[in-house]
């Protein structure tokens, strides 16, 4: 049964206008694909190509040195133009592969083949996952294969993480809907390189016909998966709520899922290690929802990473009034973009462009009521005011009690607070005084 989570809120969801909305291709594929060495928060990998080369669909470009990088790989068949720092879309620059597209989608010259999912082997599937350039997918972008050595032999339960709590996105409700086959596959071959048989998929209660679709590939194929129905709440995405959701077991502070025998992927994930056992495809294409007030038509969109964002606003059928502010990711805990020309990236789940009507007005913040909503909506047992407090009066021993370097930004406590006070713009500075005195 699913157990309560602690805090959480219940903003409008606005999926409408893209749950029913199937993944299509871009109307027109990109001219350039712009593909970024560092997409995961591990090491840099190193170039294996250079200016002029001619690279096809799946083609390694360059490769980790180590099991802590991911190896990234061409999306597009074309000509390698430059290498060279371009916008990234965390913000910044950062070292960029440019391939000119040919438009062929010729496919590089030896593609992984794909391996039998009855008889692979732990080795086998380690080594594909890596040699794919798999990361996970949600907001952790922590390589594949890292994430599994480190929970090896320390977990007994796998949670493949398909909440997706966050309003507008609903890319993971289409990968679940359309690509179920690929998603259980996916989930038993992480389990089986785990060692573990104990697989969870969680899905939230608004995403019925996409767990209903699951359902019936498992029983039609007599797969041992379980499907965990939740009750909808943000922020029932982030690793510790899921784990929490599906198992009643508490990440305690500062820790991982792994302190409680679990280990989280995203289903996103799930799908691309799919692909990689039985298809023999590199990551190379992603699933992304592209909404807002400000396009003419929010779609869902499978796109080669390294894409343009404008393209996929043109895709969208371009704006239709002026954005008042663009996101990557969702409106509570997205990242907020400055230019258009940055790319797709392997855990770009959503583009959203928001219109001036759908942002709620800016208000001044008031004096706090003390009515303790901030306290009960957080996640993690947190108590944003006092630290609020503790902040503006330069406490720093009161601040190390109320531990504010476990807030996870999910923007709940700004959220609920009547007084609008900018709770999270505390929390963060909050956790920079603290790391700023332990390094003096």
């Amino acid at each position: 049964m699913p157990h309560r989570i602690f805090g959480g809120i219940h903003p409008a969801a606005r999926k409408e206008n893209t749950r029913r909305k199937p993944l299509m291709l871009l109307d027109a594929a990109p001219l350039r694909v712009f593909i970024p060495l560092d997409m995961s928060s591990g090491s840099v990998p190193v170039p294996v190509v250079r200016v002029g080369d001619h690279v096809g669909i799946g083609q390694m470009i360059a490769q980790a040195d180590d099991e802590e990088g991911t190896s990234v790989h061409a999306s597009v068949s074309g000509v390698v133009e430059v290498i060279q720092p371009h916008p990234f879309p965390w913000g910044g620059m950062a070292s960029t592969v440019v391939i000119a597209n040919d438009q062929r989608s010729s496919l590089c010259p030896n593609p992984l083949p794909p391996l039998p999912p009855e008889t692979v082997s732990q080795e086998e599937i380690m080594a594909r996952i890596q040699a794919a350039g798999i990361t996970d997918m949600g907001r952790d972008a922590s390589p594949a294969q890292w994430k599994i050595s480190r929970a090896r032999g320390r977990v007994d339960t796998l949670i493949v993480n398909a909440a997706e709590s966050d309003p507008y996105v609903t890319a993971d409700h289409r990968l679940l809907l359309e690509r179920g086959q690929m998603i259980l596959l996916g989930t038993r071959a992480l389990a089986q390189v785990l060692g573990i048989n104990r697989m969870i998929i969680a899905v939230e209660g608004d995403k019925l016909n996409a767990a209903e679709s699951l359902e019936r590939r498992m029983l039609r194929r007599g797969l041992r998966v379980e499907l965990r129905i939740l009750p909808s709440r943000y922020p029932l995405g982030g690793e510790k709520q899921i784990v929490q959701a599906v198992t009643g077991r508490e990440v305690p502070p500062g820790g991982t899922a792994l302190d409680v025998r679990c280990v989280v992927f995203n289903v996103a994930a799930a799908f691309a290690v799919g692909e990689a056992i039985g298809k023999g495809r590199a990551l190379t294409h992603r699933a992304v929802t592209v909404s807002g007030g400000a396009v003419a038509r929010p779609r869902n969109l499978w796109v080669p990473i390294g894409t343009p964002l404008k393209d996929l606003v043109e895709a969208a059928g371009g704006f239709r009034e002026k954005p008042e502010l663009l996101l990557l990711g969702g409106p509570m805990s997205g990242i907020a973009l400055r230019d258009l020309n940055a790319p797709v990236i392997k855990n770009t789940n959503s583009l959203l462009c928001l219109a001036a009507w759908e942002r709620p007005a800016q208000k001044k913040a008031a004096t706090c009521i003390r009515c303790g909503q901030c306290v009960s909506a957080c996640p993690m047992h947190l108590a944003p005011i006092f630290v609020h407090r503790a902040l503006r009066i330069q406490d720093q021993k009161q601040l190390r009690r109320l531990h504010p370097q476990d807030c996870m930004e999910c923007g709940c406590c700004s959220y609920i607070c009547p007084s609008h006070i900018p709770l999270v713009e505390t929390m963060r500075a909050a956790r920079t005084a603290l790391s700023e005195e332990a390094v003096l």
